[in-house]
C-alpha cells in the first residue's frame, strides 16, 4: 500500500470505528430496555443501524456523501442528548450521565467522530500536495495490485455484516406477534404474506428469464436489445421494494427462529436473502470481478427466493404443508 494514503487510511478507519461504538452503545441500550419507550426506542434502533451501514461503509471508501451522513448521525445523537436532558424528547427526559457508562461514552463516541471529520478536509489537502510534489510523469496510472485485492476483500465484507446484523437482530428482538402488514394482522396477515411473497417469486423468474436472455442462454431468441436490460433492473427494483414490507413484518412479528426445520430453514434464507442483494450490487458495480460472479450472486439471490417462498408462502397456501419439511 503507498504510505502516502496511510494518513488518509487512519482516518477513515478511526471514523468507521467511532460511528461503530455509537452504534453499539445504541443498541446494547435498545436491547437492555429502551426499546421499550414509545418513539424513543425505535429511533435508538435506527441511529445504531445507520451508524453500523456507516461504519461498514467506511471501510471500502470515504466519499463527501458518507462524511456528511457521519457528521449527521454525531450531530443528531448530540442534540436528542441534550434534548432529553433539559426540555424533554417527545415525552422522555434523562438526568446527567445516565445510564452510566453509555451516557459518557457515548459523548465520547460522538465528540471523536466530528473531531475526526475536522481533521479529513486538511489531511486530504496535505496529502494532495504531497502528491502533486513527488509525482512523476506516468507515475500512479496502475492502481497497485495488492490494494486492490485488499479492496475487493473489503467489499466482499459488506454481504456478511448484512446478513449478520439482520441475524442479530432477529435473534435479541422480541417477537411482536400483533405486527401489522398492510393492517393485517395474524393469520390475515400470513395471507397476504403468502400473496406477496408467490408474486416477489414470480417477478424473480421474470428476472432469471431476462438474464437468460441477456447471457444469450435462450437460443429462440435473438440478442436482447437494450430495453430489455431497462426491464431487468427495473423489474428487479420492483422485487426489492415488495421484499421490504414482507421482511420486516416477518423479523418484527417473528424474528430468527429455530423452532423446527421449515422455520430454521425460512429465517436463516431470509437473512442471507439480503446479503445476497448486496453481494449481486457490489458485482454490478465493481466491473473487476470474474465474468462468472454476477450470474452467480443472481442466481444465489432467486434460489434464495425460492427457498423463502417454499418453505413460508408454499407451506401458508398448501394447507401449512411443505413437502420435506
Amino acid at each position: 500500500m503507498n504510505t502516502r494514503s496511510l494518513p488518509a487510511l487512519a482516518l477513515r478507519l478511526a471514523l468507521a470505528a467511532t460511528l461503530a461504538a455509537s452504534g453499539y452503545i445504541h443498541a446494547q441500550l435498545y436491547i437492555d430496555g429502551y426499546r421499550l419507550v414509545h418513539i424513543i426506542g425505535p429511533l435508538f434502533l435506527l441511529q445504531a443501524s445507520t451508524a453500523f451501514a456507516v461504519a461498514a461503509l467506511l471501510l471500502l471508501t470515504a466519499p463527501l456523501l458518507l462524511r456528511i451522513a457521519a457528521a449527521t448521525i454525531a450531530v443528531c445523537t448530540l442534540i436528542a442528548f441534550a434534548a432529553s436532558r433539559t426540555t424533554g424528547l417527545f415525552g422522555f427526559s434523562e438526568n446527567g450521565l445516565h445510564p452510566s457508562p453509555q451516557a459518557p461514552l457515548s459523548l465520547v463516541a460522538e465528540a471523536l467522530t466530528l473531531l475526526v471529520l475536522a481533521a479529513w478536509q486538511p489531511s486530504l489537502a496535505a496529502a494532495a500536495r504531497s502528491r502533486a510534489a513527488a509525482a512523476e510523469p506516468g507515475e500512479g496510472l496502475a492502481p497497485p495490485t495488492g490494494r486492490r485485492r485488499l479492496h475487493d476483500v473489503l467489499w466482499l465484507l459488506l454481504p456478511v455484516a448484512v446478513v449478520a446484523g439482520l441475524f442479530w437482530y432477529g435473534r435479541v428482538h422480541t417477537p411482536d406477534y400483533e405486527t401489522s402488514l398492510f393492517g393485517n394482522r395474524g393469520v390475515d396477515a400470513q395471507q397476504l404474506k403468502a400473496q406477496l411473497g408467490s408474486a416477489l417469486l414470480g417477478l424473480a423468474l421474470v428476472q432469471l428469464l431476462l438474464a437468460l436472455w441477456i447471457y444469450g442462454r435462450l437460443p429462440a431468441l435473438k440478442a436482447a436489445p437494450h430495453r430489455v436490460h431497462t426491464t431487468h433492473r427495473l423489474i428487479g427494483l420492483i422485487a426489492f421494494l415488495l421484499s421490504l414490507p414482507i421482511a420486516r413484518h416477518c423479523i418484527t412479528a417473528y424474528g430468527v427462529q429455530f423452532t423446527d426445520a421449515r422455520v430454521t430453514l425460512h429465517s436463516l434464507t431470509g437473512c442471507f436473502l439480503y446479503g445476497a442483494f448486496v453481494a449481486k450490487v457490489i458485482v454490478v458495480r465493481h466491473r473487476r470481478w470474474p465474468g462468472w460472479a454476477l450470474p452467480l450472486a443472481g442466481g444465489v439471490l432467486v434460489t434464495s427466493i425460492a427457498l423463502i417462498w417454499y418453505a413460508a408462502p408454499l407451506w401458508y397456501l398448501n394447507g401449512f404443508h411443505a413437502p420435506g419439511l
